[in-house]
């Protein structure tokens, strides 16, 4: 399955030479089968004993099937991507919009450019005792200085509305836990990590639960310093409504979910993780140019999008590649 995304990791570290294509819809099946194959065709959480959270398709009363189908497998052809100028993380993979129904059209990842601040704490091999906001500024400043735009979100109705972010300490914790089932699932996609590497991150991620005060107990402080050192800041609104994850690996693109909204309901919406942008990312706070650590930070940027993922969602939450 997907055998064609076995060489995602080039997009991951940077090379636009790998070129994908993803299985037609109903493959040489009949239109009528089209339902069958949206339980077929897509991994799940599940499958990788992952998705601890409520977020997704089964716990859902208010969707269509077929719906959802059709909803996957347009995802999948690329029919809902969109042109954007950033080539790092810059908004969150949320499925939600704003008051006016729009989202910036800016590349995704879990907790906007929070994904590379914990990418990078966990994958780089610098040791530090620095806190979570010291390395939320750093981090920020640092992708400034480069050039690049930042973004984190809340919502209308809590003090800290980024899940990536008010769960941060419990996403660490997963990784601690499940190593094995979240290297499990990139490894489908092409991301595989060594046992080395495994180590290593769980390891960076055990360290910083055992350092004493290094998550902020106010969480929404990490938004403010993030909005304090220029990041733009988005302010949903709703519940979430997410059936499934994309995962865009085509270059200068993202999903826009306004559209899926427009064209299926706002009960339909999608995590988004710009998965390319992630190799940019990790070279851009790798000031070394080491190989192996940029490398190694990839797959960790990977590795908390994935568990930032299992943490908030339910098993039943799809996968649909876009390649």
């Amino acid at each position: 399955m997907f055998e064609s995304l076995k060489n995602l990791l080039k997009h991951f570290t940077g090379s636009q030479e790998a070129k994908f294509t993803t299985p037609a819809a109903g493959g040489q099946q009949s239109e009528s089968a089209s339902h069958a194959d949206s339980s077929t065709q897509y991994h799940t959480l599940s499958k990788f004993n992952l998705g601890l959270g409520t977020i997704g398709p089964a716990n859902r009363n208010d969707i269509d099937q077929q719906t959802l189908s059709d909803m996957y497998q347009s995802i999948a052809s690329g029919k809902f991507n969109i042109p954007v100028q950033g080539m790092v993380p810059e908004i969150c993979v949320d499925g939600r919009t704003d008051k006016d129904g729009k989202r910036k059209e800016a590349p995704s990842a879990a907790g906007g450019t929070l994904s590379i601040v914990y990418g990078s704490d966990l994958g780089s091999a610098a040791n530090n005792e620095n806190d979570e906001i010291q390395l939320t500024t750093q981090t920020i400043n640092l992708l400034t200085s480069k050039g690049h735009a930042t973004g984190v979100h809340g919502d209308d109705h809590s003090s800290c509305g980024c899940g990536a972010c008010a769960k941060a300490k419990t996403i660490y914790q997963h990784i601690t836990e499940r190593i094995n089932d979240i290297a499990s699932l990139t490894s489908q996609y092409g991301i595989n990590l060594t046992e080395a590497e495994k180590e290593f991150i769980v390891q960076k991620a055990r360290n910083r639960l055992n350092q004493p005060g290094f998550f902020a107990e106010d969480r929404a402080s990490v938004l403010h310093t993030a909005q304090q050192n220029g990041s733009i800041f988005e302010e949903l609104v709703g519940v979430h409504n997410e059936l499934g994850i994309a995962l865009n690996t085509k270059p200068g693109t993202t999903v826009d979910r306004s559209a899926i909204r427009a064209k299926y309901g706002p009960q339909y919406d999608m995590f988004v993780v710009d998965a390319w942008t992630f190799g940019t990312a990790a070279k851009e706070v790798n000031p070394a140019g080491n190989d192996k650590d940029t490398q190694r930070i990839t797959k960790a940027i990977t590795l908390q999008n994935v568990a930032t993922a299992s943490v908030l969602g339910h098993g039943s939450l799809r996968i649909i590649p876009i390649a």
